[in-house]
């Protein structure tokens, strides 16, 4: 695998689709030129594109995007004056935000433009984004263009999209003599970055996840099955609305699941956009229907169910640019509202819900490097504010709430895991883990793990210690990922790390579900550069 992270998302109904918007989220491309590149004394402008992600029909995009308009001459861009015009110009919209185009442009800066689309129909729309001023050329002039769907309209209220198996390691698992980890049922689909959900009936549920990778590219359909512990097996069950990778799967206290965000397709070649689309899984009807959606687009956040029944939604990143929000979904209204920002933008890091009712947040990586501050969300008050901060940066760790109420961080890397749409230069993940005090606010070191490791699982066990399992250790040219199927046990009395059995198969991605008789159903992941359809089961 390189280290660009792409994927396909595809819809199967007779003939094979791809599913996705039109193309890059935000100001990717580069507008209309006027007025010479800025020599001489004369303003010179230039306007970027705008593309909007499938968005549901009669449903405006949660959030405005922005073309960028850059004066790039030496004298001021006046007499600024933004429209809109083509066919579809009705969809569009011009709203207002931070630093919004004015009527006069200082030299050498620029202004955000900022545009909605509220799509009339499941189909491609494109319009023209038009900046008259006092620039040679004049009016400038930019691309607009989205996509609608029918996901979440009365045309189409709940999901039932073929599922096929498109590629990856079908295999299953085996074992000889005696170990901790046994083979169990094989998955109908390969996959990673899904999520696996226990049910109130003690089933899993497993959703999406990417199902091949073949150099740059990390394929993924709707695709979703249920695990019985009872039969070790897997059994397919309706289908889900979107294909989607690095989402969230929360559990709701009605029995229902919220999946959350992630990143789909949208037209090859481009980075993911990230996408806002919510959707339910009802176990009671085996069937999945859109809610939501949620208020921005997002991928690589956290969901964390709240004591009244509500998910706090947090940070994550559009794909690109790392995000400070956080949204609140009410499962009796099937919306999501805004909630209070966090102080850091953050994506891939941890949220846990402590004893106190409080969220605690920590790590991650802003943009510019991985972060080494936490903070505490307080439901009552709607208000984040600073704790203590980690030893270490981390990104990409594992955060464990621990049957005395501390909160175990493990792993992760000291950088960025992925800028600008790639993974950053490697550098080696960390074994060193943390303890943070709800009591004192601050973090403590305690016993280092046998393997560095990230992308790892971290799962509480009933005699209240932690099974770490898996994770990678390095991206080399041109093996790819260097995963894991090293396996060890953290013992809170002891403050130490100790290796048990190996897993069967080498993962990182993967999924580590507590069963309802203390076991731990190991399952998917990435192992010699495939998705696994493997799945085993750690015997406590």
């Amino acid at each position: 695998m390189k280290r660009t992270r792409l994927a396909f998302a595809i819809f199967v109904s007779g003939l094979i689709t791809a599913c996705g918007g039109a193309g890059n989220v935000g100001n990717a491309g580069s507008g209309s030129n006027a007025g010479g590149g800025g020599s001489g004394s004369a303003p010179a402008a230039t306007l970027s594109p705008v593309f909007f992600p499938d968005t549901p029909m009669g449903s405006t995009y949660p959030s405005p995007l922005t073309a960028t308009l850059s004066n790039t001459g030496n004298v001021s861009l006046n007499n600024i004056v933004p429209s809109i015009t083509g066919k579809d110009a009705v969809d569009f919209a011009l709203t207002t935000g931070d630093n919004a185009c004015g009527s006069t442009l200082a030299a050498e800066s620029s202004c955000l433009i900022y545009v909605t689309f509220t799509p009339a129909s499941a189909t491609s729309f494109s319009a023209t984004l038009s900046v008259a001023d006092n620039a040679s050329g004049s009016p400038q002039t930019a691309a607009l263009s989205g996509s609608g769907s029918n996901f979440g309209s009365g045309a189409d209220p709940t999901c039932d999209t073929i599922s096929i198996i498109w590629g990856g390691n079908t295999n299953g698992t085996s074992s000889s003599g005696t170990s901790a980890f046994v083979p169990t049922g094989t998955m109908y689909q390969p996959r990673a970055a899904h999520t696996a959900t226990l049910l109130s009936d003690g089933t899993v549920l497993v959703v999406d996840g990417g199902q091949l990778d073949i150099d740059d590219l990390l394929v993924s359909i709707p695709s979703a099955e249920v695990f019985d512990p009872s039969q070790g097996k897997f059994s397919a069950t309706g289908t889900p609305c979107i294909a989607r990778e690095l989402h969230t799967a929360t559990l709701l206290m009605n029995g229902k699941v919220l999946i959350a965000g992630g990143t789909r397709f949208s037209g090859y070649p481009t980075w993911l956009p990230a996408t806002p689309i919510a959707e339910l899984y009802d176990p009671a009807s085996r069937s999945f229907a859109i809610t939501g959606p949620m208020q921005a687009a997002r991928t690589e956040h956290t969901a964390t169910l709240l004591a009244d029944g509500r998910v706090l939604i947090a940070g994550g990143s559009t794909s690109v640019d790392p995000l400070a929000s956080t949204e609140i979904y009410d499962p009796a209204a099937g919306t999501f509202v805004a909630s209070a920002s966090m102080s850091s933008p953050r994506s891939n890091h941890t949220a846990t819900m402590l004893p106190s009712g409080e969220v605690l947040i920590v790590g991650g990586e802003n943009g510019v490097g991985a972060l080494a501050s936490a903070e505490l969300y307080d439901p009552g008050t709607n208000t984040f504010r600073s704790t203590g901060s980690m030893t270490t940066p981390r990104s990409g760790h594992s955060a464990t709430l621990l049957a005395n109420g501390k909160v175990l961080i493990a792993g992760g890397v000291s950088s960025q895991i992925f800028a600008d749409g790639t993974l950053s230069p490697s550098t080696d993940p960390l074994a060193t883990a943390e303890l943070y005090d709800p009591a004192t606010g601050y973090f403590s070191l305690t016993g280092t793990m046998t393997t560095s490791r990230i992308a790892h699982t971290a799962t509480l066990l009933p005699n209240e210690n932690v099974l770490i399992t898996g994770g990678y250790t390095d991206w080399v040219n041109p093996a790819g990922y260097q995963s894991l199927n090293d396996a060890e046990i953290y013992d809170p009395m002891s403050g130490s790390f100790t290796s048990t059995d190996p897993m069967l198969a080498s993962r990182f991605w993967h999924s580590a579900t507590p069963l309802q008789d203390g076991s731990v159903l190991i399952a998917g992941g990435i192992s010699a550069d495939l998705p696994l359809a493997s799945a085993e089961i750690y015997k406590y």
